[in-house]
């Protein structure tokens, strides 16, 4: 169970387009004049730990790139692909600062006053509730997951990687995590030329 939440939270902080980064590299452009098929390497040797071992986050990764790949013309070919895709999902610990306001309040108090009425003093008192006042800023130092889901296109003839697309956040919400991988693979396959 906790790999399983492990893994979701990964995908989750990933899927977040605002709060995660999007990066390629590639040597060769990757288009379907010059490759035509490709195929996933098995799934035991795109992973880089057993913790990520999850059927529901490997089949939404394996389907939201392979859906990529069909959309630029690429065919899924089992036998002699041209290209070799895999993906790798990392999580690490990370210590982010955080900074909220202080603010300082004031006591409450009850104040004794004197008013005059028809040329006698008449004594009352006042409650006085001042509003807080903001005095700076706290620096906080927290632990959070940051995750990653990189995917690798590789030649199958060279054995050379080709391209690389990744994408880095926060990892906060182990279900939102799941739900946005296919946004998240979408936002990594915008980066290939």
């Amino acid at each position: 169970m906790k790999r399983l939440l492990l893994f979701l939270g990964l995908v989750v902080g990933l899927a977040s387009c605002s709060s995660y980064e999007y990066y390629s590299l590639s040597n060769n452009a990757v288009n379907n004049i010059k490759y035509k098929t490709y195929a996933w390497i098995p799934e035991t040797q795109s992973k880089t730990t057993s913790v990520y071992n999850n059927d529901i986050a490997t089949d939404k990764i394996v389907q939201a790139a392979s859906a990529e790949l069909d959309k630029r013309g690429f065919v899924l070919d089992h036998n002699k692909p041209d290209l070799l895709v895999k993906y790798t999902v990392t999580v690490n610990k990370e210590t982010k600062t955080m900074y909220e306001p202080v603010y300082y309040n004031p006591p409450a108090r009850i104040l004794p006053r004197v008013t005059y009425y028809q040329g006698r003093p008449r004594y009352y008192y006042t409650y006085i509730d001042p509003l807080p006042v903001y005095v700076g800023t706290r620096a906080q130092k927290m632990q959070v997951k940051e995750g990653s889901i990189v995917i690798d296109i590789i030649d199958r003839s060279t054995s050379k990687l080709i391209w690389r697309g990744w994408a880095e956040g926060e990892v906060n919400d182990p279900q939102k995590a799941i739900n946005d991988i296919p946004d998240v693979i979408s936002n990594i396959f915008k980066k290939l030329n």
